[in-house]
């Protein structure tokens, strides 16, 4: 199975908003503010590298998505727009293959109190989504998950 057809099968059993499990479905900014509880939030976006960069588009996403977040007072972390930045500043920064990139986010994401998953393009297909909402399921952590069905992206 690869991560696209493992989200569909959440998605197929999931309910919306049914909290009674480690990965929620249909959370929107508003809700996974109020469900924040005042801890950091992790915002797992798809990851794509053109090169040395992060293309702009990418970047664009990611940090509208946590805009939304921030919007309503909640701490959220985006890796796309920090690992951006970053790029910018140094394009010789060893995270731009996916093995690296998986290490340099992990003290990020192992520190949240949360993962959002908003319903940004290509958010379904994404190997590093994935594992970020693995890793979570499988540590305590909740996740939040925007779009309640397959396909749903900006």
């Amino acid at each position: 199975m690869n991560a696209h057809e493992d989200w569909a099968a959440l998605a197929r059993a999931a309910k919306p908003l049914d909290w009674s499990g480690p990965i929620i479905f249909g959370v929107d900014p508003v809700e996974a503010a109020k469900r924040s509880g005042g801890r950091i939030v992790y915002v797992s976006t798809p990851l794509v590298l053109d090169g040395w960069q992060i293309p702009e588009t990418v970047v664009l996403d990611a940090a509208r998505a946590a805009s939304e977040l921030a919007r309503f007072r909640v701490g959220a972390v985006s890796p796309v727009v920090l690992g951006a930045a970053y790029l910018d500043a140094d394009m010789h920064l060893g995270i731009r293959d996916p093995r690296q990139w998986s290490r340099w986010v992990a003290p990020i994401r192992n520190t949240a109190g949360a993962i959002w998953v908003p319903a940004s393009r290509g958010w379904s297909r994404c190997p590093q989504v994935w594992a970020d909402v693995q890793w979570a399921a499988s540590h305590g952590v909740p996740v939040m998950v925007e779009a309640q069905e397959m396909g749903h992206g900006r």
